[in-house]
């Protein structure tokens, strides 16, 4: 039974999902499960239609709404937030279920950084994932108690 490894993908740079990607359609061709929840504004409907044909070995989810052009209120910050915080729980679920080989949670950094989600309670949730599912975190800041959890980090940054 192999040992699952959690991997983060940070920095300025592009291409942070895209990498993700590539890990878990490599997962696929392996037979793996793969389980995708975006969860900062991520609303690429191409990438997302070819993603769903995938399914069900590869399966993503998105909960927040389409808010391009949208002015940043307070309602729609707790909106979010709230969207954000039903993202985590089903990460949780996902996890206490071990229902994929591979968890990817994409953007969950930025919740770090834009404070909907504490440092503590992604470390602890890090923590909960079974010892054989990978587990991918991406994201452009990386706090130094997220990155003490991770078995391998890679900073992307856009030279040119």
């Amino acid at each position: 039974m192999k040992t699952g490894q959690i991997a983060i993908y940070y920095g300025a740079g592009k291409g942070k999902t895209s990498v993700s990607l590539g890990k878990g359609i490599r997962a696929l061709g392996e037979n793996l499960r793969v389980v995708m929840i975006q969860f900062m504004d991520y609303h690429n409907n191409q990438e997302i239609a070819l993603l769903e044909k995938l399914e069900p070995d590869f399966r993503i989810f998105h909960f927040e709404k389409d808010r391009e052009g949208a002015e940043m209120t307070e309602e729609i910050r707790k909106e979010i937030a709230s969207e954000i915080r039903n993202a985590f729980n089903f990460t949780k679920k996902i996890l206490d279920t071990g229902e994929c080989d591979m968890l990817m949670l994409d953007g969950i950094l930025e919740c770090v950084e834009e404070n909907y989600l504490s440092e503590e309670e992604v470390v602890e949730m890090m923590e909960k994932r079974p010892n054989t599912m990978d587990m991918i975190l991406t994201g452009t800041s990386l706090p130094q108690s997220i990155s003490q959890k991770a078995d391998h980090i890679y900073q992307i940054v856009t030279e040119k």
